[in-house]
């Protein structure tokens, strides 16, 4: 997939930007505060949905107006064009997304997947130093940027929990339901829940089997470390995870012990007000180990900070194998300001690798990168773009 072009009106700093992009590599650079993020921003928004630094919508709105407006153009890899627009509005207060001039009824169910996007930042650190929410959202986003049977499966089971939590908050704060009414009610909600969280886990749990082979491949081919990653699943059905390793586990004996589980923690639901089980609570507990070494630590409590980088970045490398091999298309790259996170070894291994990608857009405040890029794309595929004054200037595909 292949973003073509953009128009940014009123968006963050720009009052009226179009910027045409190799269909290769985006090198835009410049000081801090001019508005490199920005651009990735307003991309991760028509591509993924969403901002990629989870901003609202109301704050990228430029100061003194009420609303902006971004447009794209994607192509695909039958040579299809797709344009999409989105345009935010401070007192709607609702995002409105177009395909090909159309308006359309929601993102999530008519353009999320469609154009697969994988970003990395500095704030992508919190998937491994941040709580398990953080690593719950990255694998969330990934799945279903494959699988749009498990994007639906999300959304139903945040219906439910809704649902369930709205009735245990009425029930603890007012007490207008009967004791007798609340557990029939409870119970029905119960034996859905524990439906749609099977399914939510046994798909995780299969994933998980894939994933890590393309993570510890490219561990080894680009990384060039002899540490070797682990990725463990802790489900909220036992302390540990000897559960999800069990040979023979299925999404019947999955749903039984959710039952069997809902009903042991039923008092404590109602004594709290809250749901307290389910796919929405549980973790993936990163590990890594020497190839000589038995034994794997957990990154999270024992890591150095440059293991977390190394880690972070063998996830996101392999999120863009894993969608690339499910979905046969390249997605797109988004890498604001990374290399200088990164140790100057690493930084010459990923350099030497991008080229193996599909279209990448990659910001910093150094220009320094720009000639030792050069080395790895000796065709011209390289477009640079210089940002200052809120301007993008020498916008020229090379």
């Amino acid at each position: 997939m292949i973003l073509d072009k953009i128009i940014l009106r009123n968006f963050r700093n720009y009052e009226y930007q179009r910027i045409d992009f190799s269909h290769k590599f985006n090198y835009i650079f410049g000081e801090n505060g001019v508005g490199k993020t920005n651009i990735l921003e307003a991309i991760s928004l028509i591509s993924f949905g969403k901002s990629f630094l989870s901003s609202p919508e109301i704050d990228c709105i430029k100061f003194g107006q009420e609303e902006f407006n971004i447009e794209g153009e994607f192509i695909s890899k039958l040579d299809n064009t797709f344009d999409v627009g989105l345009i935010y509005n401070q007192n709607l207060k609702k995002k409105i997304y177009s395909l090909n001039k159309e308006k359309i009824s929601g993102f999530a169910s008519e353009l999320f997947g469609k154009f697969p996007t994988v970003f990395m930042s500095p704030q992508s650190l919190n998937i491994t130093y941040g709580n398990p929410s953080e690593r719950r959202k990255f694998f969330d986003i990934l799945i279903s940027q494959v699988s749009g049977l498990y994007l639906d499966n999300l959304r139903v089971l945040n219906r439910l929990l809704k649902l369930k939590n709205a009735l245990l908050k009425n029930y603890f704060e007012n007490g207008r339901i009967s004791s007798g009414n609340i557990k029939g009610l409870m119970e029905t909600y119960n034996n859905k829940l524990a439906e749609i969280s099977a399914e939510l886990t046994i798909r995780r749990i299969n994933f998980l089997k894939e994933f890590i082979e393309f993570m510890k491949r490219d561990f080894r081919q680009l990384l060039r470390t002899d540490d070797v990653p682990e990725i463990e699943y802790s489900s909220c059905l036992q302390s540990n995870s000897d559960m999800v390793r069990e040979r023979g586990i299925n999404r019947d004996s999955l749903e039984i012990a959710y039952i069997k589980k809902l009903r042991e923690v039923y008092p404590d639901e109602i004594r709290r007000g809250g749901s307290l089980i389910g796919p929405q609570r549980d973790d993936y507990i990163f590990k890594l180990k020497k190839e000589s070494s038995r034994e794997a630590f957990t990154i999270k409590n024992f890591a150095s900070q440059g293991e977390h980088k190394t880690y972070t970045v063998g996830l996101k490398l392999a999120e863009y194998d894993y969608i690339k091999d499910k979905l046969e298309v390249n997605p797109i790259m988004l890498l604001d300001d990374i290399l200088s996170e990164l140790d100057s070894s690493r930084v010459e291994s990923i350099m030497s690798h991008l080229n193996n990608y599909g279209q990448i857009f990659l910001t910093t405040t150094q220009d320094e990168y720009a000639k030792r890029l050069e080395d790895f794309f000796p065709n011209g595929d390289i477009a640079f773009y210089k940002v200052e004054n809120s301007v993008i200037e020498n916008a020229l595909k090379q």
